[in-house]
């Protein structure tokens, strides 16, 4: 083969690195945050990257069109296969053109890949290099989807983790919003519009954060958690992906034996003091911590099993709950469901509420609990891992529907256990209780964890991924 062609090749790959854009660099470095490629080195096993559409064409006079925007590969996370994406600020705004991420979710589909990708850019482009003159991209993706259909494809059937650190708008926020982990850093923004485009249509001019930020998202419930830069992001990517797996055995916590001091017989505390003194020793990863804090998400370990954890919050609003909290409960089960970690539920709610103490003396009504009641019932219905629940001490009205599932359905939890602090056969005129015959053991708290541990070694661990023919069904995206 000509020389020349292969020395041609070279050059147009290594005018993509680092080193050959030293003005690039130093821009991105300049605001503290990461170059594509750092991105990527920073979150795969070194050594197993392997690079999908670096070359985008070949122009006019035989010389080859490096692709623009982004870089994408396949490379391990922890010994596993992941899909791992970076958009590129710095080269044509980060905007998607070519099939290259497409072509990359029909492999992650095929072969049940996770996809971590970072999003920060202002959507796709009409004008791609692949033509080598600029010119309108008609062509089709390599693969049987685009990029919403393939992110819909997914949603379900393998784990999806998007990274925003930066300005995320139109399209990247799109795929943001498809994803099943949404991680935001300090000072970044996931909207549909960008301030051009406010600016235009109402005269206003507003920073992307101001605009859109993540901090807003947070609490609202548009992304899963928020952290302080990048290096935080691609940890706590990893760590949310290392729950798919389980691990040989897990240490307690130091204070295990203790649990029962930490819930009073009356009054607020902070159940997340429970869960630690519950799960493996610093295991509890939350999700969606700042929104729709009556009840608290997250994945730990128990004996080394990979499980969710789901509690009622007493130290908000005694741990009621009303439509947001139904909303963050249904799609928590949802994601559990479809990555096969059984659940483990701690009850102590006054149930469903729907008014709210207004600070002016009044009152206001919330509508909608006849249907959003059932979002989170119907979820549990359809689930198929396993639930072990706890009743700290109330479990009133359809709160423990809501968060365990109905106790005459096929969703019944595997193990029901409750604390000498429970409240039985309580009867209010209006709600439907639960009495002793819904539990099947009352117990000393400080023989919860070892009772549940026990009782998982009685589930069989899924393989991982499960063998199934298709997905049980997508993740609400919201």
């Amino acid at each position: 083969m000509d020389r020349e062609r292969i020395e041609s090749l070279t050059a147009a790959k290594a005018a993509q690195r680092d080193a050959s854009r030293p003005e690039a660099v130093a821009r991105v470095h300049h605001t503290g945050k990461l170059t594509a490629r750092e991105r990527i080195a920073a979150l795969l096993d070194p050594g197993t990257e392997v690079e999908y559409g670096s070359i985008a064409a070949v122009d006019d006079q035989g010389g080859w069109v490096a692709e623009a925007g982004g870089v994408d590969f396949v490379g391990t996370i922890g010994g596993q296969t992941v899909v791992a994406s970076s958009t590129d600020y710095t080269d044509h705004g980060g905007g998607y053109g070519a099939g290259r991420l497409e072509r990359l979710f029909a492999l992650a589909r095929e072969h049940r890949w996770p996809v971590v990708f970072f999003v920060d850019g202002g959507g796709s482009r009409a004008r791609h290099p692949r033509v080598g003159r600029g010119d309108l991209e008609l062509n089709g993706p390599f693969g049987p989807f685009g990029l919403f259909d393939g992110m819909a494809e997914l949603s379900g059937l393998v784990p999806t983790v998007a990274i925003v650190s930066g300005p995320s708008f139109a399209g990247h926020a799109s795929l943001a919003g498809f994803s099943d982990f949404v991680i935001g850093t300090f000072g970044s923004s996931v909207g549909m519009g960008g301030p051009p485009m406010v600016e235009a249509a109402l005269g206003m001019k507003l920073s992307a954060n101001e605009l859109a930020g993540v901090e807003m998202h947070e609490v609202t419930g548009g992304i899963d958690l928020l952290v302080a830069d990048e290096p935080t992001a691609i940890a706590a990517a990893k760590r949310y992906l290392a729950f798919q797996g389980d691990e040989p055995d897990g240490a307690a916590s130091p204070t295990a034996r203790a649990i029962g001091a930490l819930v009073p017989e009356a009054g607020p505390y902070d159940v997340a003091a429970v869960v630690e003194a519950l799960v493996d020793d610093a295991s509890f990863f939350e999700l969606r911590p700042a929104f729709a804090r009556s009840v608290v998400t997250g994945f730990a370990r128990m004996g080394g099993r990979s499980v969710g954890v789901l509690a009622s919050q007493p130290a908000v609003a005694g741990g009621v709950i009303d439509e947001l909290a139904a909303v963050k409960v249904g799609r928590f089960v949802e994601l559990c469901d479809v990555y096969d970690l059984p659940i483990v539920v701690l009850v102590d709610t006054d149930g469903c509420v729907t008014t709210w103490a207004d600070g002016d003396g009044g009152t206001v009504v919330e509508p909608g609990v006849s249907r959003w009641h059932a979002r989170p019932i119907v979820a549990h219905q359809h689930r198929s891992v396993p639930l072990l629940a706890v009743q700290l001490r109330r479990a009133r009205g359809m709160g423990p529907h809501v968060l365990a599932g109905s106790p005459n359905a096929r969703s019944v939890p595997v193990l029901s256990v409750s604390w000498p602090t429970v409240e039985l056969g309580h009867v209010d005129g209006f709600s439907a209780t639960r009495n002793v015959n819904a539990h099947d053991d009352v117990i000393d708290p400080a023989e919860t964890r070892d009772r549940i541990v026990r009782m998982l070694a009685h589930l069989p661990r899924p393989a991982r991924p499960a063998p199934r023919s298709a997905k049980k069904h997508p993740v609400d995206t919201w």
